[in-house]
């Protein structure tokens, strides 16, 4: 008789963190989108921020009437003028159509099928699995460690949109009604106009092949078109966004625009344009991962440019790292005081070795206690009878901490005890940290990408901690390998991003769901309460001088880790732009006889075979070999997937079996091409 399988001691199980009020927007149910009344269909999107008087004259081209502004307001701030700059512009509102769905219970089944093959008698992964790294934590250092996620409140998911991010972020305004709700928007955009530098063609490849052209005429099309001005275009491009990134913040939002030195110059000023030069927050550095060599200097950093929507009530928790003696933030630090109360100055290797100090040495750096102005009650001079010693203020000057302040400072050995100075001792121990300034460096880029430009993991962590908290929100229109979103979804942020690109999204997602997070500890269980963060003391002249306690620091960067669990991506939703039902195109594309829908589907098709292949001969929409096209070296056929979903095994399976005279199959869907050789 075969025995039961005991059960494991410890139960495995799946918790989640929620966020309360948040609740889904008007977005259509799964497979359905509303017809609309035709006065909804286009949003006029103004780009003036005021001017006055912009004179409209002149043409881009015959036939199109849309306005160039020539001249401005001579009252109002300098502003670039370009080929192409217009103060509206008409843009098509779609609303989101969901084609995937990442629920709990679909995650709660990755976990489990990772646990089961963990278990495997193999005690290897299974390798090019997409939950390998899972399986593998699993088997080999967390085994009994819980898995967990985070979650949001009444069904809001993330967004992983498909779909050109002009028209996506009138979408979130009209149809999500999430105008004024962003906390901070990261954006990436091209840094120049070089179509092979901005652009992948396959999701398992960071390189493009020019001989492989078949499956991504579309995305080569749009570049073109989007690009044909050149810098004109491009400052086109990221205006109309700007604009509309300033509609969906927060009064207490940032945004950060990702940018070369190229064009630098030109972001800041359309950046003081749209969002007034008095909410400029700050021109960060930071170092990449190699340096690009010009003709003279070699370029070793790109930049970020902050602007706040309302500077004076932006969000902003400032970051700190770790002090070290002899690097920049502790150069001051070159004084010692020892034990027998006399001073000497460091010596550069007691500097570099700390360890090499006399026992009870403290190595201080020096401040003046005294500031300009003066002041009848702080401004006299003090005297120290046993020492002998008088400490002078000196004319218009005052004690930055009073008389009574002074004193007490003297009496805890923080002053330098010499006729005449005024020298308060600050030692490298009081802060073992120094602020985060505007020049990052350390942070180097992604060594390993997945994407052909993946902005660094923690240049968008550190934005993420400075002007956000947990629970807020995070947007992203230039998602790319989904580095955004990942940011927020390992620092339990809501976030939406989007990308014109397939490859972009097939891209994130598989990064999302293969993702493994540390598990954060949260104050009162609840995400948007905030994460229980470390914290350092701070001695300063005020807390000594008034006997405080020292001050504490917290540091948003290291919250609290639970060593009994690891975290997973949370639900999120892949979804398009369009008007389109997923009913219409359920399983394979062909057309049912006598319904009169023949002539729409073989017309879809044909387009998509024909720009996929301009000399494609169209089989038709009954079989599931729709064209076939070849040339000297190669014959292909064309399967077309659903429109709104993905290609099945099954349609590839049958696919293959209808085409084993050819040499390769190309399917194409509504989100992303797939090559099966």
């Amino acid at each position: 008789m075969a025995q039961r399988r005991k059960k494991p001691k410890t139960e495995k199980k799946v918790t989640r963190y929620v966020y309360d009020e948040i609740k889904e927007p008007r977005t259509p149910e799964t497979g359905h989108t509303s017809l609309l009344p035709g006065e909804e269909l286009v949003a006029t999107l103004p780009m003036d921020n005021g001017w006055s008087r912009a004179i409209e004259v002149g043409k881009l081209q015959e036939r199109d009437d849309r306005p160039v502004v020539v001249d401005m307001d001579p009252a109002a701030d300098p502003a670039l003028f370009w080929a192409g700059k217009r103060s509206r512009r008409e843009v098509p509102v779609l609303p989101l159509q969901r084609n995937e769905i990442v629920t709990e219970s679909r995650i709660a089944k990755i976990i489990e099928r990772a646990r089961q093959a963990a278990d495997e008698k193999s005690g290897t992964g299974r390798q090019g699995h997409l939950f390998a790294d899972l399986e593998k934590t699993l088997r080999e250092t967390d085994r009994k460690k819980r898995v967990e996620f985070y979650n949001h409140e009444e069904g809001w998911k993330n967004k992983l949109i498909c779909g050109d991010s002009l028209h996506v972020m009138e979408s979130l305004l009209h149809y999500e009604d999430l105008r004024g709700k962003v906390q901070m928007i990261y954006i990436d955009p091209p840094y120049g106009i070089r179509y092979n530098s901005n652009f992948q063609q396959r999701v398992d490849s960071t390189r493009n092949d020019e001989k492989d052209t078949a499956d991504d005429v579309l995305t080569i099309k749009a570049f073109r078109d989007t690009w044909t001005l050149g810098i004109h275009s491009y400052l086109s491009y990221l205006e109309e966004r700007l604009y509309l990134s300033r509609e969906l913040l927060r009064d207490t939002g940032s945004v950060f625009v990702q940018i070369s030195d190229d064009n630098v110059h030109l972001v800041r000023l359309l950046l003081d344009e749209v969002f007034g030069s008095s909410n400029f927050c700050s021109l960060i550095s930071f170092q990449k991962t190699t340096s690009q060599t010009a003709s003279l200097l070699s370029t070793v950093a790109d930049y970020l440019v902050w602007y706040a929507k309302e500077k004076p009530r932006v969000k902003f928790t400032p970051l700190y790292s770790p002090k070290t003696l002899g690097e920049a933030g502790s150069l001051e630090y070159t004084q010692v005081d020892l034990p027998d109360g006399t001073r000497r100055r460091a010596t550069d290797a007691e500097i570099a070795d700390p360890t090499l100090l006399p026992a009870g040495a403290q190595i201080f750096a020096t401040d003046s206690i005294v500031s300009d102005g003066g002041s009848v009650d702080g401004s006299g001079d003090i005297h120290f009878p046993n020492e002998g010693i008088t400490l002078r203020c000196g004319p218009h000057r005052h004690w930055k901490v009073g008389v009574k302040g002074v004193r007490r400072l003297w009496e805890t050995g923080r002053l330098v005890k010499r006729e005449g100075l005024r020298i308060y001792k600050r030692f490298f121990t009081d802060f073992p940290y120094v602020p985060v300034h505007e020049n990052w460096t350390g942070l180097r880029g992604e060594p390993d990408k997945s994407y052909v430009v993946q902005t660094s993991l923690r240049v968008v962590e550190r934005c993420l901690q400075m002007t956000t908290s947990p629970g807020d929100l995070v947007f992203d229109p230039t998602c790319g390998s989904g580095t955004t979103a990942v940011a927020a979804e390992r620092w339990g942020r809501r976030w939406i991003t989007c990308d014109t690109s397939r490859v972009a999204i097939n891209v994130s997602r598989k990064r999302l769901l293969a993702g493994i997070f540390e598990h954060f500890l949260t104050r009162n269980g609840m995400v948007d309460g905030g994460f229980r963060n470390a914290s350092a003391s701070r001695i300063t002249q005020e807390t000594l001088a008034k006997g405080l306690e020292p001050e504490k620091v917290e540091l948003v960067d290291q919250p609290e880790i639970d060593k009994d669990a690891i975290r997973v991506c949370g639900p999120f939703e892949i979804a398009s732009l369009g008007r389109y039902s997923v009913e219409d195109w359920k399983g394979y594309v062909v057309s049912e006889p006598d319904t009169g829908e023949a002539a729409k589907l073989e017309n879809y098709i044909e387009v998509i075979c024909r720009l996929y292949r301009k000399d494609a001969a169209i089989q038709g929409a009954t079989g599931l070999v729709h064209a076939v096209a070849e040339n000297e070296t190669e014959r292909i056929a064309i399967s077309v997937g659903p429109l709104s979903g993905r290609v099945t095994g099954r349609q590839l399976n049958d696919a293959v079996q209808d085409a084993l005279p050819l040499v390769s199959l190309t399917c194409t869907c509504s989100v992303g091409p797939l090559r099966r050789t």
